[in-house]
């Protein structure tokens, strides 16, 4: 016997629902370009890892990438991001990964959220780190990339018609006590990874 008209209607109803609540928010705020990046970047990475062309003298820092990327997800709070960090880039694209010096970095609380900047060096980011909604997950890096004493840039979504070449963002994790990664602006060509540790670590 066929179900009631309203017994159907109440079940697409309850359908759609658990999809909007199980889709991830802060996507919303992220050029659609760049919510694909996120969700493919973890493959993207071990795909240009893989490239036979890249110089058999990277294999140190390919392995260092590696070991990090293999760490397991820990969930972080904000207490625990917040103050002064270290932090490392390590890059990688088609014909080689290279691990750069440490530098400042600093995650501040601001009006809209948890604030990261990293303030010295040549290369430099700076934006808003979106929480996960289950409180369990990754962060999200959504800001802008700069160089050397350029002011800093935001996220172009809430202020232009289409993204920017400045754009940044990524997905950020704790991987243990006081350590954090955040994998960034992963495409075809290339992606970088920021280490942050502790400056007493």
């Amino acid at each position: 016997m066929p179900a009631p008209h309203h017994t159907l209607l109440a079940l697409c109803l309850a359908a759609f629902t658990a999809t909007a609540q199980a889709r991830d928010a802060r996507l919303d705020q992220l050029w659609p370009e760049h919510q694909e990046r996120l969700h493919a970047a973890l493959p993207q990475v071990e795909a240009i890892n893989a490239n036979k062309e890249i110089a058999a003298n990277d294999a140190d820092a390919k392995a260092v990438v590696e070991e990090l990327l293999a760490e397991p997800h820990r969930p972080l709070a904000a207490d625990a991001l917040t103050g002064e960090w270290k932090v490392r880039s390590l890059q990688g694209g088609p014909y080689g990964i290279y691990i750069y010096p440490w530098f400042k970095a600093s995650i501040t609380r601001r009006e809209d959220g948890l604030f990261f900047e990293k303030t010295t060096g040549s290369q430099r980011r700076s934006g808003v780190l979106l929480a996960p909604q289950n409180e369990s997950g990754d962060w999200y890096f959504v800001g802008g990339a700069t160089v050397n004493d350029e002011p800093q840039v935001g996220y172009s979504k809430s202020r232009s018609e289409k993204a920017r070449s400045s754009d940044s963002v990524g997905t950020v994790w704790g991987i243990s006590d006081d350590r954090v990664l955040m994998l960034l602006d992963v495409g075809e060509t290339g992606y970088e990874i920021y280490q942050l540790k502790r400056p007493s670590s």
